[in-house]
């Protein structure tokens, strides 16, 4: 698999996925070694979702080695969640993968790709 294939899977995941109203495309790069996503988007519930990933060719695997999913409310204002693998929380089980709940907690959570995340966020939508 490429880096463009990942990179365009993961952008029309992000443009079909039920959860996902609106997408803004703020960047998009691509070449043989590695790619990069950012997007802003609107969720069904008018909540707002900026993800940022990149993707890089690694020993013949493509992996998605860099991600950001944060989760606010319409105006931006209030942080629902944000999933992330910035190795600030090494101690953390799972570390570098995380999730700020809120302001102040902070959770292991898995790597997560395109899919996993609006899956979920339907999920949490769905039950607020």
């Amino acid at each position: 698999m490429s880096v463009l294939t990942v990179l365009e899977h993961e952008y029309a995941v992000l443009l079909s996925h039920p959860a996902v109203r609106s997408v803004d495309l703020v960047r998009y790069a691509a070449n043989r070694l590695d790619g990069y996503i950012r997007a802003r988007c609107t969720l069904r519930n008018d909540d707002f979702l900026e993800v940022a990933l990149h993707v890089s060719a690694i020993g013949g695997a493509v992996i998605i080695d860099d991600y950001r999913y944060q989760w606010m409310d319409p105006s931006r204002t209030i942080l629902h969640r944000r999933w992330d693998n910035t190795p600030h929380f090494p101690d953390l089980p799972g570390a570098p993968h995380h999730c700020h709940i809120g302001e102040r907690t902070i959770e292991t959570s898995p790597r997560m790709d395109m899919t996993q995340l609006l899956d979920l966020l339907a999920e949490l939508i769905g039950s607020s």
